[in-house]
């Protein structure tokens, strides 16, 4: 990612794009603290742009404001619980969706599309990045745009425990090999199997989650990894 902004009309959404993309690709610890003086001074921008994409990455779930600056932030296990149990309401429908309203064609091409991103990385430290160009590859089909953007949310809103948990070798290679039944059942067309893989995809998520939280005493959970990778 840029280390400056190119000035134009809407700095905001450039500052916003910006640090939005920084978290995704894992550039920040899970301990990062966002302040928007040093933000600012970075960036070569004035701190009303940075204030106001750092309440857009609040919007987002990506961070959360503290009494000074923002930080991730840091989920309980009931509140884990209650994001994938919005994705699982959420994925398998619009792929369900997807698959039964498309033709076999185009289906058939966005399956064996998927198939390829995820082998040219295969279950190895260079998947969790594979993952999510898949999943954004096909998300991207969703024509409505409000599901997408909900998806899109929650998504976002535990990547870096996505992430964490992808570096484990076992779960990397149990989401490789969902994903590719995955892509297989949309390249055939099946929108019931498609939908069926999803959830089990987020059943799976959401155990390799909870095995790589622990929790505090305040009942907060935090993440077993120290960094935080983005995907």
């Amino acid at each position: 990612m840029p280390n400056t902004i190119v000035r134009a009309a809407d700095l905001r959404d450039q500052v916003y794009h910006v640090l939005k993309g920084r978290i995704i690709d894992g550039h920040y610890p899970q301990s990062a603290k966002f302040f928007e003086i040093s933000l600012a001074q970075e960036l070569g921008v004035s701190r009303t742009p940075v204030r106001e994409a750092l309440a857009m990455l609040v919007r987002d779930g990506l961070l959360v404001q503290m009494a000074r600056g923002f930080c991730f932030p840091q989920f309980t296990v009931a509140q884990l619980n209650e994001i994938v149990e919005i994705r699982t309401l959420l994925e398998p429908y619009a792929i369900h969706t997807l698959v039964s309203r498309n033709s076999a064609e185009d289906m058939a091409r966005l399956g064996r599309e998927l198939r390829a991103m995820l082998e040219a990385a295969g279950p190895t430290k260079a998947y969790p990045d594979a993952h999510r160009r898949a999943r954004e590859h096909l998300f991207s089909h969703v024509t409505n745009r409000q599901l997408f953007e909900a998806i899109e949310r929650y998504n976002d809103s535990i990547h870096y425990i996505r992430q964490s948990t992808l570096g484990s070798e076992r779960v990397r290679r149990i989401s490789y090999e969902g994903m590719l039944r995955l892509s297989d059942a949309i390249a055939e067309g099946d929108a019931d199997l498609a939908r069926d893989l999803m959830v089990q995809q987020l059943i799976n998520t959401r155990e390799a989650f909870l095995e790589h939280l622990e929790t505090r005493e305040d009942g907060t959970v935090r993440n077993k990894s120290v960094r935080n990778k983005g995907a």
